[in-house]
Order: C-alpha cells, then sequence, then structure tokens
C-alpha cells in the first residue's frame, strides 16, 4: 500500500486546511488516536484503526468509535507507550505502507511532540522512519537516514531547516539560500531559518539521522 494516514488527537487548530476542506480527497486509509478518530467520524471517514487510552473523550464518544470502527484498540492510561507510537505500531503492522502521514504531531505539549520527533531512535521504527511524514497547520518534518536528497519546496511554506538530531558526519546543504559545507558534529544542531532559491534543495550527509523541517510563520 502506498500510503497510509494517523489522526492524533492534537489541537484541531494546528491541523492542516486540508483536514478541514477537502479530507475526504485524501488517498489512502486512516488510523485515528483518541479524539482523532471522533474528527474523523465527524468529517464522515470512518478510520480502519482506532486506538489510544480514550482519556480525551466520554464514555457515550468512546461507544460511538467502538461501535463503528473495524478494530477498537483501548489501553490503560498508564502505558509505556503514547497514543502516537501505538498508532504507527498498529499502522506498520496491518498496512505495511510506503508513506505513514501522521496529522497533529506537532501541536499541544511539548512532551508529546519530543516522542514524536525522536521516534528514529527507537528500535521498532528504524525500519520505517524514513517513511514517516508530519504534516500542521505550518510545519512539515521528515525523517532520512544517510544518503544524498533533493527535497521539494512545499506549497506554501516559506522555510526550510536541517536539523541533525543526533552526531552526523559530512553533513552538506549544497543550494540553498545558506549552505553548510561537510559538517560534522557530536551534538544535535538546529539548522534554522534557511530558504530555498529554486523548486528544490540538494543535501547530504555520510551518518546520523537528519530531521528536514519546513515552515511558514503564523499570519
Amino acid at each position: 500500500m502506498k500510503r497510509v494516514n494517523i489522526l492524533l488527537g492534537g489541537p484541531e487548530s494546528e491541523y492542516p486546511t486540508e483536514l478541514s476542506k477537502s479530507i475526504k480527497a485524501i488517498p489512502g486509509p486512516w488510523v485515528g488516536a483518541d479524539r482523532g478518530s471522533l474528527h474523523l467520524m465527524a468529517n464522515g471517514i470512518i478510520p480502519d484503526i482506532a486506538i489510544g487510552d480514550f482519556d480525551s473523550i466520554d464514555k457515550k464518544e468512546q461507544k460511538l468509535v467502538q461501535d463503528n470502527v473495524p478494530i477498537f484498540k483501548k489501553f490503560p492510561p498508564e502505558k509505556d507507550d503514547t497514543d502516537s507510537e501505538l498508532c504507527l505500531l498498529a499502522a506498520r503492522q496491518k498496512f505495511n505502507a510506503q508513506e505513514y502521514y501522521v496529522y497533529g504531531a506537532t501541536g499541544g505539549r511539548i512532551d508529546h511532540f519530543l516522542v514524536n520527533l525522536f521516534l528514529p531512535f527507537d528500535p521498532r521504527f528504524q525500519d520505517f522512519y524514513d517513511k514517516l511524514y508530519y504534516k500542521s497547520a505550518r510545519n512539515t518534518i521528515r525523517f532520512f537516514k544517510p544518503g544524498r536528497y533533493s527535497v521539494f519546496h512545499e506549497n506554501g511554506m516559506e522555510y526550510v531547516a536541517f536539523v541533525n538530531l543526533g552526531p552526523v558526519t559530512h553533513l552538506n546543504i549544497l543550494d540553498a539560500k545558506y549552505k553548510l559545507n561537510d559538517f560534522s558534529a557530536g551534538h544535535p544542531v538546529s539548522w534554522a531559518s534557511n530558504e530555498f532559491v529554486k523548486d528544490t534543495v540538494d543535501f547530504s550527509f555520510e551518518s546520523g539521522i537528519v530531521a528536514v523541517i519546513q515552515s511558514r510563520d503564523k499570519k
């Protein structure tokens, strides 16, 4: 399967406009986390999987989800994994997709966002973290394994940042507004507020994990 979508229970104010204006046009099946499942159902989409501890919805709402969603998995609040981790692992097991679009991963609580940002270091995600795509109203995040890549300028985004999440060797940003030549370090660095000068930016690195963030300011 090419694409699966995951809607987390983050603030709806952080959802991109496509979730309110054209959600049914988004290709692929859906997985809902907690209140995310209710949002999908309210917009005419029955997720294939609803998962989480469901502590953010009442019993009536929970029964509505349980009665309508084919796979309903409830976990106790006292658990080791966040709802986003549970959703991704369940989606991986059921769909084994080429792309995992995750909505609601970057807003709300900072501790939850950091869990999502550091997922590539969890051994359970090492074989597919480079297939994750976090998308919110003003930010997108992709993760990259060592290699050379071209990143396309996403519509409406103003800035591009390259963040080595841990140690990195021989990081090069080749044709952005601000170039970087053969950078290596043993600690994370956010190369923020770079800009496209054409439709793509090429970059490369030899070891480590790099997150590429495209963003725009709040109007």
